[in-house]
């Protein structure tokens, strides 16, 4: 089950604010080009840390073969299939370079898609040890 505790460390990525939304994981758009069907973008809270981002994802009614996740050529699209009386979730995210795309993992939990995307390490901020001269 999803915990509220697991965003403790994270800082929240404003929601309502659209400019800050693309600074923090990208443009948030509905792909025009998957499905002639009609769609809904599913609502999202984005968190950011020094490691990386969080973005959860609501999709109710959406089992874990119902979820396609894609990530090609700096976007990360996400599709959910309902059954079929149901509009499909459908949402893409344009990724900022610090991602690490090989780290991307995502899981569902009682209608909600965690999708973790790790910074690079090479952007992540690290501490330098200090030692005595011999």
């Amino acid at each position: 089950m999803y915990d509220k505790n697991k965003t403790a460390e994270l800082d929240p990525v404003e929601p309502t604010v659209e400019q800050t939304v693309e600074q923090a994981v990208g443009r948030a758009t509905e792909p025009e080009t998957m499905s002639s069907q009609p769609s809904i973008a599913p609502a999202v809270d984005i968190y950011e840390n020094d490691a990386g981002y969080l973005v959860l994802a609501d999709l109710p009614g959406v089992a874990v073969d119902g979820i396609d996740i894609r990530y090609e050529e700096g976007e990360l699209s996400l599709v959910g299939r309902r059954d079929e009386s149901a509009r499909d979730y459908r949402r893409v995210f344009r990724i900022p370079e610090d991602v690490d795309a090989e780290g991307i993992d995502a899981a569902l939990d009682n209608g909600v898609l965690e999708l973790r995307l790790p910074k690079a390490k090479s952007v992540q901020p690290r501490k330098i040890a200090v030692r005595a001269s011999a």
